[in-house]
């Protein structure tokens, strides 16, 4: 369990006391359709990972033209975090994920025609800003209909995202023996995404998918508000104490780490593993880069507990790192696997545990911003980390370039991992 306590949940009051419910329809189905929606909306943002050595060549490009194309979507997606971090709150929430399912379904059947690096940029960047605003309001939509379990609801955001940036890799190798290798999974899976919109529209109430927060404060009538004594305007709902703050800004860090993983395996590892294997098969190079991610994804299965989920998950983490990184170096691809399963098993761990603690503390009113807030933190992990590394690989080549990126994030993870046992102890 968390160690952070929640300000309150969704059916607290301000005060501690709980306002009257409102019974909502099909919360079961409608918290399966918004997984979904954020697990196909992932997914189609990763289709492209496997793709990548056949749209070097398409497009005349080199290592470092692939990691603008990753990190043309991962800044966009950053920008779009920062941009929307309250639209939920303040937008009804199907009407969110409705636009950003339809943009994304446009952009990813933009991706299958890019002529150019620039046109192929452009398309990732609108993935980048619909998938942000439907990020925090998915995870605030679940909180709402798995009401009283925000733990439940934190693990299920997790799986929903990492299970997709896991399943794009594969999907997009496997969807690539439909037919023409760099069109097909992007035409297939912009029909699926499609497909998501009548279904939200159909199934999720628009009168129950508006914001909740203010109404369930004005549905105690004759009940002063209770001000926070640090900010007189801001009510105590409102408020986040310091644990909180330490809470999020630690969830992010561990973020940032585990994205900079993310950044290497999704953008320059088919390349790396193409090279290590002698071999183009782009179901295998999709299954080998997203290890990590799947990897991850089944840690968000296990309801975990302790205390020491935390420093645990960080050191296994930081010694997968460096197995992987050392693996092109040794060319030895079974190092590879291994370090990708056993960073990914650690960052799993380790994420779960921080962003876990920052949901449950975050106040229900600022659910969706705190999210945010947590993943334009952790997007940035895979955008300058991974841009960095294309300059690097540029010049002193591929290898030694992540065998030296893998350290440093290592290093991260141990100093991440020493500041979270203390805090422990502290206790």
């Amino acid at each position: 369990m968390s160690t952070i306590p929640a300000l309150a949940s969704p059916a607290t009051g301000a005060a501690g006391t709980t306002p009257p419910r409102v019974a909502l329809h099909r919360p079961r189905l409608r918290a399966t359709l918004t997984a979904l929606t954020l697990f196909s909306l992932l997914a189609a943002a990763n289709l492209a990972t496997p793709l990548y050595p056949h749209i070097e060549r398409r497009l005349g490009i080199d290592s470092f033209g692939v990691t603008v194309a990753f990190s043309s979507y991962v800044l966009s997606l950053l920008a779009g975090l920062l941009l929307f971090r309250r639209l939920s709150d303040v937008l009804n929430r199907r009407t969110v994920l409705v636009c950003a399912v339809t943009a994304t379904a446009a952009a990813t059947l933009a991706l299958a025609f890019a002529p150019s690096l620039a046109w192929f940029c452009a398309a990732r960047a609108v993935q980048g800003l619909a998938i942000a605003a439907a990020t925090g309001t998915g995870s605030s939509a679940l909180r709402v209909l798995l009401a009283g379990r925000a733990d439940l609801s934190g693990r299920l955001t997790l799986l929903a995202t990492s299970g997709g940036v896991a399943a794009g890799p594969i999907l997009g190798g496997l969807l690539s023996q439909l037919g023409i290798v760099t069109a097909a999974p992007f035409v297939a899976w912009s029909g699926l995404l499609l497909a998501l919109a009548p279904a939200i529209l159909l199934i999720a109430p628009h009168r129950e998918c508006r914001q909740e927060a203010a109404g369930a404060r004005r549905a105690q009538p004759g009940r002063p508000e209770t001000r926070s004594a640090a900010n007189p305007m801001t009510s105590a709902a409102d408020a986040a104490p310091a644990d909180a703050n330490s809470a999020i800004r630690f969830a992010a860090l561990v973020g940032f780490a585990s994205f900079a993983l993310f950044g290497l395996c999704l953008s320059l590892a088919p390349s790396l593993l193409s090279e290590m294997l002698a071999t183009d098969s782009l179901p295998l190079l999709g299954l080998l880069a997203s290890l990590v991610l799947l990897a991850s994804a089944t840690m968000q299965l296990l309801p975990l507990r302790g205390a020491l989920r935390a420093p645990l998950g960080l050191s296994l983490f930081a010694a997968g790192m460096l197995a992987l990184g050392a693996a092109p170096t040794a060319s030895a691809p079974a190092l590879f696997v291994a370090g990708s399963l056993l960073a990914g098993a650690g960052q799993g761990v380790a994420f779960q545990a921080a962003f876990g603690a920052a949901v449950a503390a975050a106040p229900p009113s600022r659910h969706a911003s705190t999210v945010n807030l947590v993943y334009a933190v952790t997007y940035l992990g895979s955008a300058l980390p991974v841009l960095g590394l294309g300059l690097v690989a540029r010049s002193a080549g591929l290898a030694p370039a992540v065998l030296g990126f893998a350290a440093l994030v290592a290093g991260g993870c141990i100093v991440l991992a020493v500041r979270s046992a203390r805090r422990i102890v502290r206790r």
